[in-house]
């Protein structure tokens, strides 16, 4: 990056290294597309004199433990016993019986949780399998063997779900993640930066970001929508980042000459 002779703040990306080998990619508007480990790990130490990034090393981070479990029925589906049990034929294209949403629970242990193969069943959905049930643990789980987490997820979807008692669990997973959502307590929003920077051609997305969603796929996917709007935004004009580029171009051409 280059710096302001007069201030020495960095005013302008030129590229990033990238690879074992450290190789310089030279781009004409960066995004930084991450979490806020890797935002940290990325942001050069120069970038901390700008308060607007020295602020996201004030936001820290919780470890998680995500459980999926698949069942040989329909784990969601409350009413309809028969239905529930009936993992015959096609149902892909989210034709299993359940409900076919993001879900949050107050007497679960994971916050939010969803049938996969009901939600994304192009991903998700197995011929002869019924639900694929993803819950997201949050710390106060992550020590346990992942043998128990199985077992507790289990048992907190038996309790909101009865009927589901009826169901056998065919197979499962554990993936943990020591630094993964940012910890979300009062006063962390004023940590949280927006897409566009201090720095005209650097630009941040992420659910970390501040956006209207939590810090959550769906934040993620929001950030990056909000990302685009303020490059295209800053993309004409005299000013402007098409501008800045070739302005940039032709100055390393003088210099070349």
């Amino acid at each position: 990056h280059e710096l302001d002779p007069e201030t020495g703040l960095p005013n302008r990306v030129l590229g990033l290294e990238v690879g074992s080998n450290s190789q310089f990619r030279e781009f004409d508007t960066v995004v930084a597309a991450t979490d806020v480990p890797g935002i940290k790990k990325l942001l050069p130490e120069t970038f901390r004199q700008y308060d607007f990034f020295d602020k996201i090393y004030n936001l820290d981070t919780v470890p998680i433990a995500t459980v999926q479990v698949r069942f040989d029925g329909w784990v969601t589906e409350m009413h309809d016993e028969a239905r529930m049990m009936d993992v015959s034929g096609d149902q892909s294209d989210g034709k299993g019986a359940g409900i076919d949403n993001l879900l949050y629970s107050v007497d679960t242990e994971f916050s939010c949780f969803a049938d996969l193969a009901l939600t994304s069943p192009g991903e998700y959905y197995k011929p002869g399998e019924g639900s694929l049930i993803q819950a997201v643990f949050d710390e106060r789980a992550f020590k346990r063997s992942n043998e128990q987490l199985v077992e507790d997820c289990i048992k907190q979807l038996n309790n909101i779900f009865p009927s589901s008692r009826k169901l056998n669990c065919t197979w499962s997973s554990v993936v943990k993640l020591g630094q993964a959502l940012y910890r979300e307590k009062p006063g962390q929003d004023k940590f949280r930066p927006k897409q566009a920077t201090p720095i005209p051609n650097f630009f941040m997305a992420g659910s970390y970001t501040y956006q209207d969603y939590l810090d959550s796929m769906e934040g993620a996917t929001r950030s990056g929508l909000m990302v685009a709007d303020e490059i295209i935004a800053r993309a004409d004009g005299p000013n402007g980042l098409k501008s800045q580029t070739r302005q940039h171009a032709e100055a390393k051409l003088f210099f070349a000459n």
